[in-house]
């Protein structure tokens, strides 16, 4: 596949039906091009963020993997991210690969703020995200539990479980 192809496969998803982006998934997914081709795309394409990280964690939720390198690529663009429905996704899918310290180290500034975050899904899942931050970098880990322990106070349910989940497991 070639990325000008398949950003214009990108252009055409209307914003709303994920049907779509499944079906562009399932067309490409054999195409050993095709995720490292996302990322491209997602590290130098706004208008692209939604799509792009919508995929992505698809793809990862299908248990499959990110090449290191696609990787690196994925982080630096996913910590600069404004848009709430992006966050989401990016912060979904930090669980779901295996960080190195490094990257744990660089993504905690960018995730930190989250976890204050407006809207309940981004602050939820800033808060799984940025668990897997602090198990990389334990001298985090002290405030952490006061954020989690302050935040059961002035949540939203969804985060309070999202929060005790976490308090249970760490």
């Amino acid at each position: 596949m070639e990325k000008h192809v398949l950003k214009d496969l990108y252009l055409q998803w209307d914003g709303t039906h994920t049907d779509y982006l499944k079906k562009v998934y399932q067309e490409n997914r054999s195409d050993p091009s095709f995720i490292p081709f996302t990322i491209a795309l997602f590290s130098t394409s706004n208008e692209l963020d939604v799509s792009t990280t919508w995929v992505i964690k698809h793809h990862v939720d299908k248990g499959e993997k990110i090449a290191a390198a696609d990787l690196e690529q994925l982080l630096v663009k996913g910590a600069t991210l404004k848009d709430w429905v992006s966050q989401l996704h990016f912060l979904q899918i930090i669980p779901k690969i295996s960080l190195s310290k490094k990257q744990a180290e660089y993504l905690e500034n960018s995730i930190r703020p989250l976890l204050f975050n407006d809207k309940k899904f981004v602050k939820a899942a800033a808060f799984t995200a940025y668990f897997e931050v602090v198990k990389l970098i334990p001298e985090l880990q002290t405030e952490f539990r006061l954020i989690c322990e302050d935040a059961l106070e002035k949540s939203s349910a969804s985060v309070k479980v999202r929060i005790r989940r976490i308090l249970q497991n760490g």
